[in-house]
């Protein structure tokens, strides 16, 4: 190996040295602010919880360790199979997460179908009804007895005498 390809083998790995420095330090700023999500986002659901009175004795002590653990370490987990590396929060403690913002959200509508029944005006403005349809589908469909000229009510019949040529069955309609 000469200088020259040396020196351009260095060059090259202190490129990837920096580029891999860089990307540490977004994975880094992503992680920190996972973390600030995650404890906003537990502090404002303990709080509407601990108003209401629903909150448990396992959920505060829940709530309070993630709190230290995301205050303390960035991260509420270590081990790297309950979680991705840039989570603040493990998928068990995303799952009791989302019951407690379920609880607090149906605590939340309880409480504001209580207010509606009050003397408040409602808004004027409606909710868009998404995709429900105001009345059944019916296809458009064509009914070819429409199209049929109306018979007469005793359709027209020769008087034929039975013999040879006219067999006594066959009716003529016009």
């Amino acid at each position: 190996m000469s200088n020259y390809d040396k020196k351009v083998w260095q060059e090259e790995q202190a490129a990837r040295d920096a580029a891999m420095q860089k990307q540490r330090e977004k994975w880094a700023k992503a992680k920190a602010r996972s973390a600030r999500n995650a404890l906003r986002k537990l502090e404002r659901l303990s709080r509407q919880l601990a108003e209401s009175g629903q909150l448990t004795d396992w959920e505060e002590e829940f709530s309070e360790s993630v709190q230290d653990r995301l205050d303390k370490f960035g991260s509420a987990f270590q081990d790297p199979e309950k979680g991705r590396p840039a989570d603040a929060l493990s998928f068990s403690q995303k799952r009791v997460m989302a019951a407690l913002k379920k609880k607090a959200k149906t605590d939340k509508t309880k409480t504001k179908t209580e207010s509606e029944t009050s003397s408040k005006p409602r808004s004027s403005f409606k909710s868009k009804a998404g995709f429900k349809t105001k009345k059944p589908y019916t296809p458009n469909v064509r009914h070819i007895e429409d199209d049929l000229p109306e018979l007469a009510e005793e359709p027209y019949i020769p008087e034929v005498s039975p013999g040879k040529h006219n067999p006594p069955f066959l009716r003529i309609v016009k």
